[in-house]
Protein backbone atom coordinates (compact mmCIF):
# COMPACT_ATOMS: atom_id res chain seq x y z
CA UNK A 1 0.00 0.00 0.00
CA UNK A 2 1.45 3.35 -1.08
CA UNK A 3 2.73 5.27 2.06
CA UNK A 4 2.21 2.64 4.47
CA UNK A 5 6.06 2.27 6.24
CA UNK A 6 7.94 -0.59 6.42
CA UNK A 7 9.10 -2.10 9.70
CA UNK A 8 11.94 -4.90 9.39
CA UNK A 9 13.60 -6.61 11.76
CA UNK A 10 16.21 -9.34 11.49
CA UNK A 11 15.52 -12.81 9.53
CA UNK A 12 17.48 -14.90 12.01
CA UNK A 13 15.88 -18.39 12.12
CA UNK A 14 12.58 -18.57 14.75
CA UNK A 15 13.29 -20.70 18.06
CA UNK A 16 10.37 -23.00 18.68
CA UNK A 17 8.74 -21.46 21.86
CA UNK A 18 5.61 -22.02 23.75
CA UNK A 19 3.06 -19.22 23.58
CA UNK A 20 2.67 -18.31 27.19
CA UNK A 21 2.10 -14.58 27.25
CA UNK A 22 -1.03 -12.62 25.47
CA UNK A 23 -0.71 -10.13 22.66
CA UNK A 24 -2.05 -6.89 24.27
CA UNK A 25 -3.29 -4.96 21.71
CA UNK A 26 -2.51 -4.18 17.81
CA UNK A 27 0.64 -2.36 18.97
CA UNK A 28 1.85 -5.07 20.61
CA UNK A 29 1.22 -7.67 18.26
CA UNK A 30 2.96 -5.78 15.42
CA UNK A 31 5.94 -5.27 17.86
CA UNK A 32 6.08 -8.91 18.46
CA UNK A 33 5.85 -9.47 14.17
CA UNK A 34 9.02 -7.16 14.26
CA UNK A 35 10.91 -8.98 17.03
CA UNK A 36 10.03 -12.19 15.43
CA UNK A 37 11.91 -11.64 12.01
CA UNK A 38 8.29 -10.95 10.06
CA UNK A 39 8.91 -8.58 7.55
CA UNK A 40 5.73 -6.59 8.06
CA UNK A 41 4.21 -3.20 6.76
CA UNK A 42 0.93 -1.41 8.04
CA UNK A 43 -1.93 -1.60 5.71
CA UNK A 44 -5.53 -0.24 5.64
CA UNK A 45 -9.14 -0.94 7.48
CA UNK A 46 -11.15 -3.84 7.12
CA UNK A 47 -14.56 -4.75 7.84
CA UNK A 48 -15.99 -8.42 7.78
CA UNK A 49 -20.03 -8.60 8.09
CA UNK A 50 -20.18 -11.17 10.35
CA UNK A 51 -17.28 -9.38 13.41
CA UNK A 52 -18.78 -6.85 15.25
CA UNK A 53 -15.72 -4.45 15.26
CA UNK A 54 -13.53 -3.23 12.27
CA UNK A 55 -10.31 -4.28 11.73
CA UNK A 56 -6.86 -3.40 10.04
CA UNK A 57 -4.69 -5.00 8.06
CA UNK A 58 -1.14 -5.50 8.04
CA UNK A 59 0.96 -7.62 5.48
CA UNK A 60 3.35 -9.99 6.64
CA UNK A 61 5.64 -11.39 3.81
CA UNK A 62 3.62 -9.38 1.56
CA UNK A 63 0.71 -11.23 2.39
CA UNK A 64 -2.61 -9.32 4.75
CA UNK A 65 -3.48 -10.85 7.91
CA UNK A 66 -6.65 -9.40 9.66
CA UNK A 67 -6.43 -8.19 13.23
CA UNK A 68 -9.79 -7.09 14.92
CA UNK A 69 -9.22 -5.57 18.44
CA UNK A 70 -12.21 -6.02 20.77
CA UNK A 71 -13.09 -3.96 23.39
CA UNK A 72 -12.92 -6.76 26.12
CA UNK A 73 -11.46 -10.40 25.77
CA UNK A 74 -14.82 -11.88 26.67
CA UNK A 75 -16.53 -9.98 23.15
CA UNK A 76 -13.43 -11.44 21.61
CA UNK A 77 -13.98 -15.17 23.18
CA UNK A 78 -18.09 -14.38 21.74
CA UNK A 79 -17.05 -13.68 18.35
CA UNK A 80 -14.60 -16.78 18.05
CA UNK A 81 -17.15 -19.14 19.52
CA UNK A 82 -18.95 -17.91 16.32
CA UNK A 83 -16.40 -19.69 13.91
CA UNK A 84 -16.47 -23.62 12.82
CA UNK A 85 -13.78 -25.51 13.70
CA UNK A 86 -12.42 -25.73 10.15
CA UNK A 87 -13.53 -22.11 9.41
CA UNK A 88 -16.10 -21.90 6.75
CA UNK A 89 -19.47 -20.47 8.59
CA UNK A 90 -18.63 -17.59 11.41
CA UNK A 91 -22.36 -17.60 12.78
CA UNK A 92 -24.81 -17.95 9.82
CA UNK A 93 -22.33 -16.13 7.23
CA UNK A 94 -20.70 -18.91 4.71
CA UNK A 95 -17.47 -16.91 3.69
CA UNK A 96 -16.23 -17.93 0.30
CA UNK A 97 -12.56 -17.76 1.32
CA UNK A 98 -10.38 -17.25 -1.72
CA UNK A 99 -7.64 -19.50 0.25
CA UNK A 100 -7.51 -21.49 3.17
CA UNK A 101 -8.36 -19.38 6.71
CA UNK A 102 -6.68 -19.50 9.46
CA UNK A 103 -8.02 -17.98 13.09
CA UNK A 104 -5.88 -16.92 16.00
CA UNK A 105 -6.94 -14.93 18.96
CA UNK A 106 -5.26 -13.52 21.83
CA UNK A 107 -5.82 -11.51 24.52
CA UNK A 108 -8.72 -9.21 22.74
CA UNK A 109 -7.33 -10.06 19.38
CA UNK A 110 -9.18 -12.16 16.09
CA UNK A 111 -6.46 -12.48 13.82
CA UNK A 112 -7.54 -14.13 10.75
CA UNK A 113 -4.99 -14.81 7.58
CA UNK A 114 -6.33 -16.46 4.24
CA UNK A 115 -3.32 -17.99 2.57
CA UNK A 116 -0.87 -20.33 3.17
CA UNK A 117 2.33 -19.29 3.35
CA UNK A 118 4.71 -21.19 5.48
CA UNK A 119 6.46 -18.67 6.91
CA UNK A 120 3.16 -15.85 7.69
CA UNK A 121 1.65 -18.93 9.59
CA UNK A 122 4.91 -19.69 11.37
CA UNK A 123 5.01 -16.39 12.32
CA UNK A 124 1.82 -16.29 13.70
CA UNK A 125 1.72 -19.41 15.22
CA UNK A 126 5.18 -18.30 17.19
CA UNK A 127 2.94 -15.38 18.88
CA UNK A 128 -0.41 -16.36 19.09
CA UNK A 129 0.02 -20.12 19.03
CA UNK A 130 -1.83 -22.72 17.40
CA UNK A 131 -5.09 -21.64 15.48
CA UNK A 132 -7.98 -22.17 16.86
CA UNK A 133 -10.24 -23.12 13.43
CA UNK A 134 -9.01 -22.87 10.00
CA UNK A 135 -7.74 -25.68 7.63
Amino acid sequence: MAGAGNLYASNSPQQETTHTKLVADYADLIERLRAAGGRVSKGGKVEQPFFSVAGKIVKVYAEDVQIFQYPHAATMEAQAARISADGSTVGTAKPFWVDAPHFYKSGKLLVLYVGGNARVLQVLESILGKQFAGK
